[in-house]
C-alpha cells in the first residue's frame, strides 16, 4: 500500500477505487483532512517536521470521534535519535493506546528487531536512507504490519513490495507532474521492466 501524507488529489482517489488497498493515506497532525470511507489511512506524528504535542492529540481525539478507525498510530519518536525515541515511546504509548488505536513504533539508525517493544503492532522505519535500506529487511514480521517511510522512486517501491513492507509513504508523488508523479502511476500500471537501482 502506498501512502501519499495528507494528499486527497484526484488521481489518489482514482488508483485507491481501481486497487482497492493498495492505496491509502497518512495524516499529519498539521494537515490532517478527514478521509474518504474507502480509503484506509493512518496516522504520523509530524515528529520528522516538528513535534507538537498539543496538534497531536487533538488529531487523536478528532479521529476517536470517527467510526473507523487508523491503521496504526506512530508513537512520538525523534528523528535520527534511537535512545530518545525509547524514551518518547514510554511517554506516550500508553495515552494512545487508551484511545484504542494501535501503535507502530518509529525505528531510528541504531535499533535492532529485539528493541521493539512488544506492545507494538507496527514498526514504521524511519532513520537514513542508508540505513533504511540495509536494515529494513530484518524488521519484517517482528510485528504484525511493516511500514516503511519516505519511499519515493518506482525502484525503491519495488524494493519495499520484493522485502515484504505492507506500505510505505512517500510525499512527493504529487507534487507537480515530475518524476514521482510518473513513478507512481509505473508502479500500478507500466511495464514493470525498470531495474532496481535503490
Amino acid at each position: 500500500m502506498i501512502m501519499p501524507a495528507n494528499n486527497m488529489s484526484g488521481i489518489v482517489h482514482y488508483f485507491a477505487g481501481k486497487y482497492p488497498g493498495k492505496v491509502g493515506t497518512l495524516n499529519t497532525p498539521f494537515s490532517y483532512k478527514k478521509p474518504p470511507f474507502y480509503l484506509p489511512f493512518a496516522l504520523d506524528n509530524g515528529c520528522f517536521t516538528r513535534w507538537d504535542e498539543k496538534e497531536f492529540y487533538l488529531m487523536l481525539r478528532k479521529v476517536s470521534l470517527m467510526r473507523r478507525k487508523p491503521l496504526w498510530v506512530c508513537v512520538p519518536d525523534v528523528v535520527a535519535d534511537a535512545e530518545a525515541t525509547n524514551k518518547r515511546w514510554h511517554k506516550h504509548n500508553k495515552r494512545i493506546s487508551d484511545f484504542g488505536f494501535k501503535l507502530a513504533f518509529v525505528v531510528q539508525d541504531g535499533h535492532e528487531p529485539c528493541d521493539v517493544p512488544k506492545e507494538a503492532d507496527a514498526v514504521f522505519v524511519g532513520g537514513s536512507t542508508v540505513w533504511k535500506i540495509s536494515t529494513s529487511e530484518k524488521f519484517k514480521g517482528i510485528t504484525p504490519w511493516l511500514h516503511i517511510g519516505r519511499v519515493t522512486t518506482e525502484s525503491r517501491l519495488r524494493w519495499a513490495e520484493s522485502i515484504g513492507a505492507d506500505s510505505v509513504d512517500g510525499t512527493g508523488f504529487f507534487r507537480g507532474k515530475g518524476k514521482q508523479y510518473f513513478d507512481f502511476i509505473e508502479y500500478f500500471e507500466g511495464s514493470n521492466q525498470s531495474e532496481w537501482v535503490i
